[in-house]
């Protein structure tokens, strides 16, 4: 795992019990090599041709970004150096010894580097490659990482980092990655990523990933688009694979873009680990807008008393991000009740540890909540009754 630290006084950890700042949630960043680290943003395509001309696989993937009919307000271009090593396991420590020196418009946010001393480990972020341009830029303006230009070590860099990466060890963003018949036989390396998404496209020259991350994100708000029925995408043409032939890609975690019933749209939109786009997507807008509500709850407050009036504040904000959760059907609803299925929780002042007040530094706070679901296929029975 890698700790990515992050500037904030907020640190939300999201676990999955069953089954498993909002800006930037939309955005798509293509990964390309070259001969120096960067990150800029492009929010018209005219603007991206001035760096990367019309011959370029990246000029490509941004032009069909952009040619959907809700397309992103910008598209990242990430630029990482040298090769990307293989990933190194290792387990994630929280920051310590975290300290907050006001400013003007907030604070700024100081911890101990984390090294062999404190329990991280050196090697957790890769030295170089896509895996380390994804860790630098880990907390910008994206969400949806894709390679400009296939290479299985870069790919696997990035899968890592975007499954573990993060101040709490348990990811963020989500990666597309397009196969077709000269690298298939390497999706399987990705099985175990719950946070990658294995398509299949015949024609390699159409960007099909990058047209769904595009109009996938961008037609409704987070929450709100069951990405199977994602469809008719500019640029990118169904299949015209047999019937066999893509139960058989299918079943290697393939999702694939085909023509069903009027539209044309994708055979499914969950990956191999078991997860679907949209929930993933939910968990990162459920994440950062709890963090990005409670941040600005202590920049603007002037004074968050540690105190029963405070811890209110704290509750408030809580509720109000989960509440928005599940207007945007993020949070399902519960059958027999009809009512959101999440619950938050703030400790009582008198559940507060006396240390803990002296170092201003509350502990216990805690959300659960229970994932959307969606109708993906119908099965019907039906009869015919003979008229006598």
């Amino acid at each position: 795992m890698a700790l990515i630290p992050k500037i904030t006084d907020v640190y939300v950890t999201l676990d999955i019990t069953h089954p498993q700042t909002t800006v930037g949630l939309k955005n798509p960043a293509i990964f390309v090599k070259g001969d120096s680290e960067s990150y800029k943003e492009y929010q018209t395509l005219d603007a991206l041709e001035a760096d990367y001309d019309a011959t370029t696989s990246v000029y490509r993937k941004a032009q069909t970004a952009f040619d959907q009919a809700d397309y992103p307000e910008l598209v990242a271009v990430i630029t990482f150096t040298g090769d990307s090593p293989a990933p190194v396991p290792t387990t994630a420590p929280a920051p310590t010894n975290l300290k907050a020196t006001p400013t003007d418009d907030g604070a700024v946010i100081t911890a101990d580097k984390v090294d062999d001393s404190n329990g991280g480990d050196p090697d957790a972020i890769p030295a170089s490659g896509a895996g380390k341009a994804a860790a630098d830029y880990f907390y910008n303006n994206w969400e949806f990482a894709m390679l400009a230009d296939y290479n299985k070590a870069d790919a696997l860099a990035l899968a890592d980092i975007i499954k573990h990466g993060g101040y709490d060890g348990k990811g963020f963003h989500i990666f597309f990655q397009q196969f077709d018949a000269d690298n298939a036989d390497d999706a399987a390396k990705f099985n175990g990523y719950s946070r990658t998404f294995c398509f299949y496209h015949t024609d390699s020259s159409e960007d099909y990933a990058a047209a769904l991350a595009a109009q996938g994100a961008n037609q409704a708000p987070i929450g709100q688009v069951s990405w199977k029925f994602v469809g008719d995408l500019v640029d990118v043409t169904p299949e015209a694979l047999t019937a066999s032939q893509i139960i058989a890609l299918e079943k290697k975690g393939f999702i694939l873009y085909v023509h069903k019933g009027n539209n044309n749209n994708q055979t499914d939109d969950k990956n191999v680990a078991g997860m679907y786009v949209d929930t993933v997507h939910g968990m990162d807008f459920v994440k950062s807008n709890v963090e990005t509500n409670l941040q600005n709850t202590l920049n603007t407050a002037g004074k968050v008393p540690f105190d029963a009036q405070g811890l209110g504040m704290i509750s408030a904000s809580l509720e109000g991000s989960l509440s928005t959760a599940y207007n945007q059907e993020i949070v399902a609803t519960d059958l027999n009740t009809g009512k959101p299925m999440y619950s938050t929780s703030v400790p009582a002042i008198n559940q507060i540890h006396i240390t803990d007040w002296v170092k201003r530094d509350l502990k216990g706070v805690k959300f659960t909540y229970t994932p959307s679901s969606a109708v993906n296929e119908i099965h019907v029975t039906g009869d015919v009754a003979e008229a006598f």
